[in-house]
């Protein structure tokens, strides 16, 4: 997809949101529809509902706080990185934990009572912690597996509190529809970690690679 021009059908082709530079808007659509999905579609998310979104600071994380943040849910978030945290309070966000703390999940007990949706997309034997602190009921939607598949799983936890785990990717044109409306609705702004030309796309590549980014990275011809 990386061309200066390319040929699409007609019914692919939506409007800008008029409050978003080209470069935010190109930030959106994947990431956007994605966190949209999992968050609406799979999680059903309501207003007043204790959120977990883990991994902020990479594209889908970071449209999932936001867009839960907009559903009037009460929004939380994990991440390894202290300055990506802080950031996340800046949007919105109750609270933070680092999940490089061995006790990262007592302290959210501790804090928020346990999770009633738990969006995720690293998977591993870190979804035992998730499924630690959702709360009896709760979802848990993970759209990723970047940390592969868990070694154990933690069965007599998932019946014992009936809990739920599902499974979400990219979503339908319905999906991306309702998601465009609900950025304009809500004047989301995507957060934009840095745009590169197409001659240092392997910059771009490295840096998404190293994990240093905050937000989206995008490439401008």
């Amino acid at each position: 997809a990386l061309a200066e021009e390319l040929l699409v059908p007609a019914d692919r082709v939506h409007l800008k949101p008029s409050h978003l530079t080209f470069e935010s808007a190109a930030a959106l659509p994947l990431a956007g529809l994605t966190a949209f999905r999992a968050l609406t579609y799979q999680g059903n998310c309501q207003p007043g509902e204790k959120v977990l979104i883990t991994g902020f600071g990479g594209g889908v994380a970071q449209f999932a706080a936001q867009f839960a943040i907009g559903l009037q849910a009460e929004v939380h978030v994990s991440s390894s990185s202290e300055d990506k945290i802080q950031k996340a309070l800046g949007l919105g966000v109750k609270a933070g934990f680092n999940y490089k703390n061995e006790n990262w999940t007592d302290q959210a007990l501790e804090q928020a009572g346990g999770f009633d949706l738990i969006i995720d997309g690293a998977a591993g034997d870190s979804l035992n912690d998730l499924i630690k602190v959702a709360n009896p009921g709760g979802r848990i939607v993970f759209y990723g597996a970047t940390l592969g598949n868990p070694g154990k799983l933690e069965a007599r936890r998932i019946f014992w509190n009936q809990l739920k785990i599902m499974g979400s990717t990219m979503g339908s044109d319905q999906d991306f529809e309702q998601m465009l409306a609900f950025v304009n609705e809500k004047s989301i702004e995507p957060i934009v970690d840095q745009v590169f030309s197409f001659e240092k796309a392997v910059e771009a590549f490295d840096r998404m690679k190293a994990g240093k980014q905050m937000g989206k990275i995008v490439l401008k011809p």
